[in-house]
């Protein structure tokens, strides 16, 4: 028996140092009872070593031992978890400000929000300028990189897709959980710092092999959901709306997406969010001014068929 009211799961594999980073990170700023999961792929540069000198009953290695992929790896995980609530966050993140506890509080607060996004900020790469990340998906939903959920809708959406495999999972997962009839929102602050590693050299074979898996994304993505793209009155308002804003106000205000400066409580990336993103009501800055998330997405047209985790073709 546990007292645990959350499941962080992570995976690794021969980043010694970053995921010493997240631990020492998740133990620090992480104060209610919570049970971090660490899958590790058969790493060999030390962090085998690493996890085992720190297992305990929080802190819980899983040596898998081969590269399952990244949804493979976290869905196994979260069939085993029976806690309230469960978050994904990746080896090379910091939590910061003690975003998981904010998290928690969001969900256990309103029941309708089926995902609360860890808002991220990039420390390295070419968004670290930008104020948090998160990008709308070509059918207008703001993509959440980091999240957490009620396990019980992590479980009903049948956790990440194993078609996407390591790449894309994120959005995906959004897209199913909104999909699914549950608000989507976004953590008013920063709650994760991401050190992510860049491949600059457009020639390198990293970089050309990052490239062929976002190709493949957006051609599963496109699959998917191209069915629920038809444009709606309201979003192309909005989206009218913002290009407006920018042709006369930018002048008087800096709407830079890597503006830090806020209009009106909110920054100009808030707004671009919530005019560009097609399930945010036009209103939401002021109808989440002092609550602890903005940017709530909320689908009210007809819902895909979801597979539950462990069904026949779901993890195959």
């Amino acid at each position: 028996m546990t007292d645990a009211v959350l499941s962080i799961v992570a995976g690794t594999y021969n980043r010694c140092d970053q995921v010493k980073r997240l631990v020492e990170s998740v133990q620090r700023e992480t104060k209610i009872p919570y049970i971090l999961y660490i899958t590790d792929a058969g790493s060999t540069d030390g962090t085998i070593e690493y996890l085992e000198s720190v297992a305990s009953d929080r802190v819980r290695p899983i040596f898998v031992g081969k590269l399952l992929g990244q949804a493979r790896a976290y869905n196994d995980v979260f069939m085993q978890v029976d806690t309230p609530y469960v978050c994904w966050v990746s080896d090379d993140n910091e939590i910061v400000d003690n975003g998981l506890d904010k998290a928690v509080r969001i969900l256990q607060a309103n029941k309708k929000i089926g995902m609360v996004g860890l808002k991220v900020k990039d420390k390295e790469g070419p968004f670290v300028k930008a104020p948090y990340i998160g990008g709308v998906s070509p059918i207008g939903i703001l993509n959440v990189n980091q999240g957490m959920l009620p396990t019980e809708v992590m479980r009903a959406v049948g956790g990440f897709s194993e078609e996407f495999r390591d790449y894309g999972i994120d959005p995906d997962l959004t897209a199913k959980v909104l999909f699914l009839g549950r608000d989507v929102v976004y953590t008013r602050d920063v709650t994760i710092h991401h050190y992510r590693n860049w491949a600059e050299d457009k020639e390198s074979e990293d970089y050309k092999k990052l490239q062929a898996k976002h190709e493949r994304f957006h051609e599963l993505y496109k699959k998917n959901y191209a069915q629920y793209d038809a444009p709606s009155r309201t979003w192309r308002l909005k989206k009218r709306a913002w290009d407006w804003a920018k042709a006369r106000l930018s002048k008087r205000f800096d709407l830079s997406m890597n503006s830090s400066k806020p209009i009106f409580r909110n920054l100009p990336r808030d707004y671009y969010n919530t005019m560009m993103a097609k399930h945010i009501g036009m209103f939401d800055p002021i109808l989440t001014m002092n609550k602890d998330f903005h940017l709530r997405q909320r689908y009210r047209g007809r819902r895909p068929s979801i597979q539950l985790i462990g069904e026949p073709g779901n993890n195959s």
